[in-house]
């Protein structure tokens, strides 16, 4: 016996009241006789939505004595902060540990001229907080300067700011792959990210199949994905993006064409990288943004002149439905000694991304224009 049509109506007006949670599709089934409805109420995303990305951070060291930037710091960020608060969500790579000076021992022979180890003060994290970070990496060659206490400490300091963290591994305790990932809700979008190294203390970008396995986790949590590595060789001399593995002092920093472009097979939206201390080309796979280097950001007193003090911010422009590049901006900086990124007029970094786009990426589909705008190549 078929139900009165007037209750049906009013079952069906119930459900599509229904509205979805973070990432689940709440759906129901409304039967008679003759045919079932499903009815679903999906997430409504933004068509567009912007990431501001930069590269390495470290806002001054503690080790073995203070050398701390002017004003405490407090004027770090004030040139890109606008650019941060504008854009829906910010990454960049923490450089070092956020740790009281008693707060873990030295991991490297202090007496070696390449002992660099970087503790940065723990009111620090607020300039980071002000500034609009809403993730960062812990996956670098400096998280683990003081060996594994100090991580602790850094990972409860960022969580206290609510801002997220990914990719440092204790070796000691062999921590799961969930440190290796993060999440957050911003305006109604869930966005995942990742980070990934080369140390043995770091996510690993070289074991691919535990990359896809985390990437693919993160697609079926998020609906927006993004995947930090820090590779590659080091130095000016490391501008352009070969071809293979690269190596540095011997070790193996990673294939970064084929780690990026497994990402996004995986289901990663955006991959952009830092690493070698100089920016390097951008790339569009599959209709995904790759930078495969932004270099320095702040990085206070070290890696400051020449190419090493190019301090670009990225902003990306996505369609968070299928994370495909609509449009983005380069945004010239550049370090100045003890007081971080300051406006750069002149636009080095833009012109430097320009040409070694030109240069290492074959038929780039991407143009960027002398003001850093960067839109997809008419065909």
């Amino acid at each position: 016996m078929k139900r009165p049509l007037s209750i049906i109506l009013c079952l069906m007006a119930m459900l599509m009241s229904c509205t979805k949670s973070s990432n689940a599709i709440a759906s129901a089934e409304v039967e008679d006789t003759d045919t079932t409805t499903t009815v679903e109420a999906t997430k409504s995303l933004p068509q567009q939505v912007t990431l501001a990305l930069v590269g390495d951070i470290m806002m001054g060291n503690t080790w073995p004595a203070d050398r701390l930037p002017v004003s405490d710091g407090k004027h770090l960020f004030d040139d890109v902060a606008p650019i941060f608060q504008r854009a829906d969500v910010t990454c960049g790579n923490l450089e070092g540990v956020i740790a009281p000076p008693e707060v873990g021992e030295p991991r490297k022979n202090p007496e070696s001229k390449l002992a660099f180890m970087f503790k940065m003060p723990p009111r620090y994290v607020e300039h980071l907080k002000n500034a609009g970070f809403d993730f960062l990496s812990l996956a670098n060659n400096h998280i683990y300067d003081f060996f594994s206490a100090p991580i602790t400490y850094t990972e409860k300091a960022l969580a206290d700011a609510q801002i997220g963290f990914a990719g440092a591994k204790d070796p000691a305790k062999k921590r799961n792959q969930h440190t290796f990932t993060t999440y957050k809700e911003i305006e109604g979008v869930t966005y995942g990210f990742a980070a990934f190294g080369t140390e043995h203390y770091n996510a690993s970008l070289l074991d691919y199949a535990s990359v896809k396995s985390i990437v693919k986790e993160m697609r079926e949590k998020a609906d927006v994905v993004i995947v930090y590595f820090h590779g590659g060789a080091e130095g000016s001399e490391a501008r352009h993006l070969p071809t293979g593995v690269e190596y540095f002092h011997s070790c193996n920093r990673g294939d970064l064409r084929t780690f990026t472009h497994l990402c996004i097979d995986a289901g990663a939206d955006v991959v952009f990288g830092s690493g070698p201390h100089v920016v390097r080309a951008i790339e569009l796979y599959k209709g995904h943004f790759i930078a495969y280097s932004l270099g320095n950001f702040c990085t206070c007193g070290m890696g400051i002149v020449g190419l090493t003090g190019l301090a670009p911010c990225i902003t990306v422009d996505i369609n968070p439905e299928d994370g495909k590049f609509k449009s983005g901006k380069i945004h010239a900086f550049r370090q100045q000694y003890m007081a971080g990124p300051k406006t750069d007029k002149r636009g080095e970094a833009i012109r430097e991304i320009r040409d070694l786009t030109a240069s290492d990426i074959a038929n780039s589909a991407l143009h960027i224009a002398d003001d850093g705008a960067i839109t997809i190549k008419q065909q």
